[in-house]
């Protein structure tokens, strides 16, 4: 078992990859058995894994799996992706579980991030494929590569990642028109202790509409600085400092200014992230708020604190997903004057075949502040141009997906 180990070693780290052989000689022992697999991977694409790996039955459910592959993604510092792989055991396997990581960069495409990410795979299958046939027709390819670990390169940027981005959106016909524009700057460095990140972004809307020999045009704006530096004192806990600036025509809000010191905790260690987490975190935001249009309560501007306290839950685990999230805000001078949001959703299989998906979300709203005094035009409402008033905001969504016949699904076939 220490010989198969330093082999996979060398397959993650050195390109090494698996190919199916047919027999040649007579010595060499038939296929006598392969293991059922399943994966479970958002945002893979299963159709070229299941192509690539061509030793093991897919199947459809996890529950008719010898070994079940959870994959989660979490993004790194360098704007790249790391995979996490755990190989769960099932049926004759219960108890042999494995967990590999897979990293991509920034700059990869999505066929070497693709191709990657099924190495790795191959990798963590081969443990479970010593007491079958199959693992007589595997062969091990070694290729040597340079070993990045003596190569010293310098770090002109010191870890300082930058994006710019933009996209647009347009459509019409005889009576209207509508432009769309989003545009974002932003620049982060991360490091095992620190987190720093500094976004900007725009939104412009406009949208016209025309009435015989009329023209109505009508434009939303906003406008957005955020920033945050945190440190990680140990793996449970963590302090912040946020910053923002914020200008909507919505929103009423001519200048928005804040900032704060936060603080967080984990109940879980930070490296069990992708599978797990329970974390609490505190806020007292500190803003100064320059209004476009005096507020229902008199305002032009107004210095305000603000708590800001949140929990959170996530588990990612072989029967699926759920997450919530708990958001409470009040205004230090008027207790009177909150807000809590409550989300909730769920992703699961419920049995063989029979997934559902639940999600949904609930606010109770008493601290508009910066609502204008003037009533809103009924262009205003139907269009959404100002925020209204209102005491709370609901949605919600259920889903359910019933699969059933065949457990297998190894053929694959991209026609039509």
């Amino acid at each position: 078992m220490g010989l198969l180990y330093i082999l996979s070693f060398f397959l993650v780290f050195n390109g090494g990859n698996f190919e199916t052989q047919n027999p040649d000689s007579t010595d060499q022992q038939p296929i006598t058995s392969s293991i059922n697999f399943y994966v479970d991977c958002r945002g893979c694409s299963e159709s070229y894994i299941q192509n690539e790996i061509n030793f093991v039955q897919f199947v459809r459910d996890m529950t008719d799996a010898d070994v079940h592959l959870l994959v989660t993604r979490q993004w790194t510092g360098t704007g790249g992706s790391e995979y996490r792989l755990r190989f769960i055991g099932q049926n004759r396997y219960r108890g042999r579980n494995d967990t590999l990581t897979y990293q991509s960069y920034q700059s990869d495409t999505q066929d070497v991030r693709r191709r990657g990410l099924v190495q790795k795979i191959k990798t963590g299958l081969l443990p479970y494929l010593m007491d079958t046939g199959i693992i007589h027709d595997l062969s091990i390819t070694y290729e040597r590569e340079l070993d990045n670990s003596q190569v010293q390169k310098e770090d002109k940027w010191n870890r300082w990642i930058f994006e710019v981005g933009m996209s647009s959106f347009i459509d019409g016909e005889d009576t209207r028109s509508r432009v769309n524009v989003w545009g974002d700057v932003s620049a982060s460095r991360i490091t095992k202790n620190w987190k720093t990140n500094f976004e900007i972004d725009k939104n412009f809307r406009r949208r016209s509409f025309k009435d015989d020999d009329t023209t109505e045009t009508y434009i939303t704006e906003s406008n957005r600085f955020r920033g945050i530096v945190a440190r990680s004192l140990n793996s449970h806990w963590s302090l912040g400092l946020f910053t923002e600036a914020t200008t909507s025509t919505r929103n009423n809000y001519d200048l928005r200014l804040g900032g704060s010191p936060a603080i967080e905790y984990n109940i879980f260690p930070y490296s069990e992230y992708t599978e797990r987490e329970i974390s609490f975190r505190y806020v007292m935001l500190t803003t100064y708020n320059n209004y476009d249009q005096i507020t229902v309560y008199g305002k032009w501007d107004e210095l305000l604190i603000q708590n800001r306290f949140s929990a959170n839950m996530e588990f990612t685990q072989p029967w699926g997903e759920i997450e919530g999230d708990v958001e409470l805000y009040s205004y230090m001078r008027d207790w009177s004057k909150n807000r809590a949001v409550f989300d909730l959703e769920f992703d699961f299989q419920v049995t063989r075949g029979l997934s559902m998906n639940l999600s949904g979300r609930y606010s109770l709203v008493n601290d508009q502040l910066s609502l204008p005094a003037e009533d809103l035009s009924e262009e205003e409402q139907l269009l959404n141009l100002k925020e209204p008033p209102t005491s709370f905001y609901y949605n919600a969504s259920i889903g359910f997906e019933y699969a059933f016949g065949s457990i297998y699904s190894n053929v694959v076939n991209p026609r039509f």
